[in-house]
């Protein structure tokens, strides 16, 4: 519904400012009308000004012209040279006089005249020159005299008949500028007083106008101070609101995202911009700068993790998405419970962080499949070596009746000893992977773990011709585990990383360091690499990569380091290397538990 008050302020704006328009328009054609007048008056001044000082120093040119030429017949006819120097000191020079006279009249016409002037005083002055030599040499003729009076007199003429001609011009000039300043009406004064009268009365309409818009807006401010009185009550109540929501928010154990939506010109969703998030969210995120910014700008993991397209799904149709997530990217090597629901124009996600939960269920899974690969380890052991040992037995007896005349049944029995040892060892290797540990811890540095483990691999190094490189921070705390089953566990690590590398090329690297609150040791080597399909088996009993291999060591390793809570993760790349982290956690250390 359209608002009146808002209505009347907006005509009233308008016709203020048609109003100010309007005088602006008619001020500025009377002040150019003024200004034309004027300026014609002024340009005929100026005009008559000109032809007047022309005359004059055209005038004055003739009079000085004719004072040289009368000085000059004095000097003739008496000898006198008084009638010359007075005349050459008093009198400026004819050529002063005809540029100032240019200088006055600049048009192309005047110019010519003035040349044609300039010429005709020139040859006067050489005339005059010629007939004051001529005396001064003493050997001047009644008849040259005269003959240069003549010659002077016909000069003068001629100078006189241009000046005559010139000067008539110019007062027929003049006379034109005087006529057309007389018809000119001088409007001046009344532009100047219409102007001022519609000043006035302009600047009286606007004043009323303005004092009619201020009480307007004086009444407007009061009816704004009112409403934004009650909007900051209701801002001070919201915020108070938000405020206690934030603080309940907070103590959820789950992280809490609210994002809008960022639609491009077609409304496709490009987008999600953070608008809020919980304490626990910001703490997963190891950040709390989110709000306000971009959500595949600040992790664009989110994308190829395919969570973008879940959530643009979810801001679409408006049905939840719910998912276990693996979560790799910034840092972070997490598991999430993820649940989506679309809010407003966006959506509200809560995500609680089930890493350890995950992890259990992993170790619990590996224990389930140990327990019971060890359990018909067990009973196979158990049915192999009762008829194994009869074998022994009987092959022993027969040892003893047989009579080896020539030495050949001695080596046949040489080779069944020698395989039915191997199938025992291989039995109690067995046994021994899967039958249940008794931990025995004891604080035990780190370093000392290492130095150990090196010595377990050191005779593989030297034969293969293996480079070692072992980095231990010297910040470690000590770690309450059983020494030797950890050290265990690493050698068979270290001895499947030997067995990975060609001779005289591998390089073996053992490294120990503090990430965050725990203790991360990695084994790597710069090996074959392992297949992405091979490796998830990696950890299988009786798997192994290389031929004769039974396939028990890093089965061994893993159920050593998850009896201690150690996360074991592997990283490898084909041609590449393989890479082994285990990640000791704060409670396996020797200070934690005191």
């Amino acid at each position: 519904m359209p608002n009146p008050a808002a209505s009347e302020e907006r005509h009233e704006r308008r016709t203020i400012i048609v109003l100010y328009a309007g005088t602006l328009v008619l001020l500025g054609i009377l002040l150019y009308a003024t200004y034309t007048n004027m300026e014609q008056n002024d340009a005929a001044a100026r005009s008559i000004r000109t032809y007047n000082q022309g005359m004059l120093e055209l005038s004055q040119l003739l009079n000085d012209l004719q004072d040289q030429e009368n000085g000059v017949r004095g000097y003739l006819l008496t000898k006198d040279t008084s009638f010359l120097n007075p005349r050459a000191l008093l009198i400026p020079p004819i050529s002063v006089r005809l540029r100032v006279a240019d200088s006055l009249l600049t048009d192309p016409a005047w110019r010519i005249q003035l040349q044609v002037l300039r010429v005709k005083c020139n040859d006067a002055q050489v005339q005059l020159a010629a007939m004051i030599a001529d005396s001064a040499s003493g050997l001047p003729s009644t008849e040259s005299a005269s003959a240069g009076l003549r010659s002077s007199r016909i000069s003068m003429a001629e100078v006189r008949d241009v000046h005559a001609r010139i000067m008539d011009q110019l007062r027929k000039n003049r006379d034109v500028q005087f006529t057309a300043e007389k018809n000119t009406p001088v409007s001046t004064p009344i532009m100047l007083v219409l102007y001022s009268a519609l000043a006035l009365a302009a600047t009286a309409l606007l004043f009323w106008r303005l004092s009619r818009a201020l009480r307007n807006t004086e009444w407007t401010k009061l009816r704004l101070q009112v409403n934004l009185a009650k909007l900051d009550a209701e801002v001070l109540h919201r915020a108070s609101v938000q405020g206690m929501l934030q603080k309940v928010l907070d103590t959820s154990p789950n992280g809490i995202m609210v994002f809008r939506s960022v639609k491009d010109e077609k409304g496709t969703v490009v987008d999600f911009e953070f608008l809020s998030a919980n304490r626990q969210a910001n703490i997963i995120a190891e950040r709390d700068d989110l709000v306000g910014k971009r959500l595949l700008a600040e992790l664009p993991e989110h994308f190829t993790a395919g969570l973008f397209d879940a959530f643009v799904r979810v801001v679409e149709s408006g049905v939840p998405f719910r998912k276990d997530l693996h979560y790799q990217g910034a840092g972070m090597d997490l598991w999430f419970s993820t649940h989506a629901v679309r809010f407003e124009d966006g959506f509200l996600v809560t995500f609680a962080d089930i890493t350890n939960h995950k992890h259990a269920q992993e170790m619990q899974a590996e224990a389930d499949r140990i327990a019971l690969t060890g359990q018909i380890t067990r009973t196979v052991a158990h049915e192999v070596r009762n008829p194994l040992t009869n074998i022994h037995l009987a092959v022993e007896q027969l040892h003893e009746e047989v009579v080896d005349r020539d030495g050949q049944v001695l080596a046949f029995f040489l080779i069944i000893d020698r395989n039915l040892k191997r199938i025992g060892t291989l039995i109690n290797e067995m046994l021994e992977s899967t039958q249940q540990r008794e931990l025995r811890l004891a604080p035990c540095p780190v370093r000392v773990i290492v130095a150990e483990t090196m010595k377990q691999v050191a005779d593989r190094l030297a034969l293969k011709d293996i480079a070692c490189e072992v980095s231990v921070a010297a910040d470690l705390p000590d770690l309450l585990v059983d020494c030797e089953l950890i050290k265990l566990a690493l050698t068979n690590i270290a001895v499947n990383a030997v067995e990975a590398m060609e001779p005289a090329k591998g390089r073996l690297r053992i490294t120990a360091t503090r990430i965050a609150d725990d203790v991360l040791l990695e084994i790597a080597d710069n090996g074959k690499g392992i297949e992405p399909e091979n490796l998830v088996r990696l950890f299988e009993p009786f798997y192994s990569g290389r031929s004769g291999g039974l396939g028990l060591g890093l089965t061994t390793a893993r159920s050593i380091l998850n009896d201690h809570k150690v996360k074991l993760e592997v990283r490898s790349n084909v041609r590449e290397g393989t890479s082994f982290f285990l990640r000791f956690p704060q409670e396996v250390f020797a200070e934690a538990s005191l």
